[in-house]
């Protein structure tokens, strides 16, 4: 079990870019791609949505969006990310672990 978030990227003002972690996710591989499947269907919803189409990659870990409103067409990139270092997590290891212990220098018996 792992914890995944959904990301949505898509373009901002001339050569910029806007990422925004949309879901939350505990749970396998295929729970993050389902629930970024679930969010391809409804994210990003112009005014007044004419067509929307959902492209997935081949790896299935992310898809383009695109959606077509009346008067604009918005296209976003939706992918999912593992967590694989939390420095929340590193704390409470080394809070729980004694900070006075020192390791023995190799040839030198401890004192």
């Amino acid at each position: 079990m792992g914890k995944w978030i959904v990301v949505a990227q898509r373009g901002g003002s001339g050569d910029t870019y806007v990422s925004e972690v949309i879901r939350r996710v505990s749970g396998t591989r295929e729970d993050a791609q389902e629930a970024m499947r679930a969010a391809s269907l409804t994210y990003g919803e112009p005014w007044r949505e004419k067509a929307r189409q959902v492209y997935r990659f081949p790896s299935g870990d992310s898809c383009v969006v695109i959606v077509r409103g009346m008067v604009s067409e918005r296209q976003t990139v939706l992918s999912i990310a593992e967590l694989v270092h939390d420095s929340a997590d590193v704390d409470e290891t080394a809070a729980a672990e004694p900070q006075d212990a020192v390791p023995p220098v190799e040839g030198r018996s401890p004192q």
